[in-house]
């Protein structure tokens, strides 16, 4: 199926918003950036759910029933009353595939999955900031667990001064603070360097790196925010070691900045590497991608995370026998999920299903290898 063919699939998947619903089907709503800044990252998502959605599907659906993805784009203003307003013109059994922690943070403190009876399970968010909310399941390790995670390794490698570049939004002040107690916890001095969130307006930030020299320089970013601070660090003769968070796509930075300014380049992943088979996980994502996804476009970390997510929302509404209601108990109820090399639990109250944050690196071509 070629990259056209596989977005016209997807806009007969959103055409079905005007069309009834049929009994035997259990609608996904997904409402994601699928345009500006974010919308590439937002495709990638749609692409990656679809694909488990589909392989479920072809093996009989859940409690005989077929399941139906609905992609939205994700409007500016208040989310909340977008998804309630689609969540109950279509029906919708549970959201998935959200991105970014302003909006998970607005579904936690407004009352709309509560009153909706709806589960959120995948946003694309490492957020601890919840509230009181017990609907939103994350498939990704927390900010917290990736940036301690990646600064006692450097710490362990001989490093002792960190820059911290960040957007200036809950993301990147969220990753500052807990690289403010985690430096400290092993004994490392911290550069933080702000800019202005989802820009590529880096310039204050590079020179900020350029003049405190620290020996390995993080970055807490979308892509293109990445892209733009390394290609202008290292032009300017740059030599730190570099880091990107998981928020940060590695095959798509190479190929905005070319091999050669990418090679090197850390990024941690919070879900198996796509090119990693030894993984039981990844062979069959792979198996469904060759089967379900676009032929033209290579895997990407986005869509493989978006796939974790959609067979954890599966494996909860096979618990549940397909009812709405018992969604949310059924989920809480997974303990020690294995996925085929990952495990997933949100026993004990737990937000974040998953704890993995493993540093893969930009070799020469391009490909991000552990």
């Amino acid at each position: 199926m070629s990259y056209l063919t596989f977005i016209r699939a997807l806009g007969g998947v959103a055409a079905a918003l005007a069309v009834s619903i049929s009994h035997a089907e259990l609608t996904i709503l997904q409402v994601t950036p699928l345009n500006g800044p974010y919308g590439g990252v937002g495709w990638h998502t749609e692409v990656g759910t679809q694909i488990g959605l589909a392989e479920a599907n072809a093996r009989g659906g859940v409690a005989g029933q077929k399941l139906r993805l609905v992609s939205v784009n994700q409007e500016l203003g208040d989310i909340a009353r977008q998804v309630k307003t689609l969540s109950e013109q279509n029906k919708a059994i549970a959201l998935t595939g959200f991105i970014g922690d302003d909006a998970v943070r607005r579904l936690a403190d407004s009352h709309v999955l509560d009153e909706n009876d709806l589960v959120l399970v995948g946003a694309r968010s490492g957020t601890a900031q919840l509230g009181a909310s017990h609907r939103i399941f994350l498939t990704r390790a927390s900010f917290e667990f990736e940036t301690a995670q990646i600064l006692k390794q450097l710490a362990t490698t001989g490093v002792t001064s960190i820059g911290l570049v960040h957007e200036n939004d809950a993301y990147g002040r969220e990753v500052l603070a807990n690289a403010q107690k985690h430096a400290a916890a092993n004994k490392l001095r911290l550069i933080p360097a702000g800019y202005l969130a989802g820009s590529a307006q880096v310039d204050s930030a590079v020179s900020a790196m350029l003049r405190s020299s620290p020996q390995a320089i993080v970055l807490a970013s979308q892509t293109a925010g990445a892209a733009a601070f390394i290609q202008r660090y290292r032009a300017q003769n740059g030599s730190a070691q570099l880091v990107a968070l998981s928020l940060v796509e590695g095959g798509h930075l190479a190929k905005i900045i070319g091999k050669q300014a990418a090679h090197g380049v850390g990024v941690v992943e919070v879900a198996p590497n796509t090119l990693n088979e030894s993984v039981p996980l990844v062979r069959e994502f792979r198996a469904a991608y060759r089967k379900f996804g676009p032929s033209d476009v290579e895997p990407s970390q986005a869509m493989m995370e978006a796939y974790v997510a959609s067979r954890v929302l599966i494996e909860g509404l096979r618990r549940a026998n397909g009812n709405k209601a018992k969604l949310p108990a059924a989920l809480a109820g997974i303990d020690k999920l294995d996925l085929g090399g990952l495990r997933v639990s949100f026993a004990g109250n737990r937000r974040s299903g998953v704890e993995m944050g493993e540093l893969a690196v930009i070799d020469r071509n391009g490909k991000l290898l552990r």
